[in-house]
C-alpha cells in the first residue's frame, strides 16, 4: 500500500513543475555593477631633465639692462637665429639666466608654447655643450603674475639651468635654443638694445644688438674647498680663455647704425662756365646808421656866391633897438642877403 500511495502523489508533484517549465517568464539575469570608463594615459616621451645644480653663494655676474620701447625679438630653433652670447666675469656654475620680456601671443601660426635648449662655450654651433634649460608660455605668465604684471606687461623671465654648467672668467658662452614645441619657428618676445651697449656679447640678429639679461653664478662645495686651499677652479692649460673668432655673422647684411649720421657721398663737380668779370664796389667798413638829406646846390647859385665879396655879406649897419621908427625907415637902406645865405637859412630852418 505504501508503494501505491507514493505513485499516486507523483503526478501531483510533476504537474506544477511542468507548467513552470513551459511558462515564458525567464528569471532575470544578475546585474553586475559597471564602473565608469577609464582613459588610458599615453606614455610621455619627454627626456628626464637633469637636476638643478647645488651651489652656494649665488651672485649676479653679467647684465645688460638698457633697452628701447617696442624693441623686441624672439628665439628660433633655426641655426644662426637661436642664440645670445655673454662673457663670464666670475668662476663657478651658471645657475640661471634672466631675460626681460613678455610671452608671445597664444593664437599664432608662428609661435610655439615652449622652448628648450642648452649652453655652449666659445661657439654657438661647435663649442662644448653644457647643461640644459626649458621654459613654457604658462611659466612665463605665472612668473609675471608673481611680479604683479599681466600677460601684456614686460618683466623678468627666469631660465632655470639644469646640470653643472661651468663658468670661467673671460670665456664666452652662448645660450642656444634647439627646440620649439607645436612645430613652430619662434618663441617669446624679449627686449633688446641697439648701439652695442654690451661689449662682451650680442645676440644673433645684429653685431650691435644686445638682449636685456642677467646671469647668476654660484659655487659648489667642492669649488669652495678648492678656493680655500688656494687652488684654481679651472685648468688654464685645457680651457680656452679666448673666445673663438668664427662666431657666426648676422643672417643678412644690415645697415650700420653709425652710417645714419654720415654725410651723403660727394657728387662729381659740374664743369664751371667762364664767369664775366664785373666791377666790385667796395663799401667802407663803417657806415652811419642814418644819413642826412643830401643838399644839391645849383651851379648858378654857386657862381653868384663866388662873385660876391665877403665884406658885403658880413657887414650890417648898427641899429638902435629903442628906435623902431628908425628901423622901419631904414629898411630900404639895408643891404639884401645873398642867395647863398638865404638858401642855407631856409634849409636849416
Amino acid at each position: 500500500m505504501s508503494f501505491l500511495t507514493f505513485i499516486r502523489f507523483i503526478p501531483i508533484v510533476l504537474i506544477p513543475l511542468f507548467y513552470l517549465a513551459c511558462s515564458d517568464e525567464k528569471p532575470e539575469p544578475k546585474q553586475e555593477t559597471q564602473l565608469p570608463p577609464t582613459v588610458e594615459k599615453k606614455p610621455t616621451t619627454q627626456i628626464p631633465s637633469a637636476a638643478k645644480p647645488v651651489v652656494y653663494i649665488e651672485e649676479l655676474d653679467q647684465f645688460q639692462e638698457y633697452f628701447k620701447e617696442q624693441h623686441e625679438t624672439s628665439f628660433s630653433h633655426v641655426t644662426k637665429k637661436n642664440w645670445t652670447s655673454y662673457t663670464a666675469g666670475k668662476d663657478g656654475i651658471l645657475t640661471k639666466v634672466l631675460l626681460f620680456g613678455k610671452p608671445n601671443y597664444t593664437i599664432s601660426e608662428h609661435y610655439g608654447s615652449s622652448m628648450s635648449g642648452f649652453v655652449r662655450a666659445d661657439n654657438p654651433e661647435t663649442g662644448p655643450k653644457y647643461g640644459e634649460w626649458s621654459i613654457t608660455r604658462e611659466e612665463i605668465v605665472n612668473q609675471l603674475a608673481l611680479q604683479g604684471l599681466t600677460e601684456i606687461d614686460r618683466g623678468w623671465i627666469t631660465l632655470q639651468m639644469r646640470g653643472e654648467i661651468p663658468q670661467q672668467a673671460g670665456r664666452m658662452y652662448f645660450i642656444v635654443c634647439d627646440q620649439i614645441s607645436d612645430k613652430r619657428a619662434w618663441f617669446g618676445a624679449f627686449a633688446f638694445a641697439e648701439g652695442n651697449s654690451y661689449k662682451n656679447g650680442r645676440f644673433w640678429l645684429h653685431p650691435e644688438h644686445d638682449l636685456v639679461f642677467r646671469t647668476y653664478v654660484g659655487k659648489t662645495a667642492d669649488q669652495l674647498e678648492r678656493e680655500q686651499r688656494g687652488q684654481p677652479l679651472f685648468d688654464s692649460d685645457t680651457a680656452s680663455l679666448v673666445p673663438a673668432k668664427d662666431v657666426p655673422a648676422a643672417p643678412k647684411p644690415m645697415i650700420e647704425l653709425s652710417r645714419n649720421f654720415e654725410p651723403s657721398p660727394a657728387q662729381p663737380a659740374k664743369p664751371s662756365e667762364p664767369e664775366q668779370d664785373e666791377p666790385v664796389f667796395e663799401e667802407p667798413l663803417y657806415q652811419p646808421a642814418t644819413e642826412g638829406p643830401k643838399v644839391v646846390i645849383p651851379e648858378q647859385i654857386v657862381e653868384e656866391t663866388e662873385n660876391i665879396e665877403p665884406e658885403e655879406i658880413i657887414s650890417t649897419p648898427q641899429l638902435n633897438e629903442n628906435t623902431p621908427s628908425s628901423i622901419e625907415g631904414n629898411n630900404s637902406q639895408l643891404p639884401q642877403r645873398s642867395l647863398f645865405e638865404r638858401f642855407f637859412k631856409n634849409q636849416t630852418e
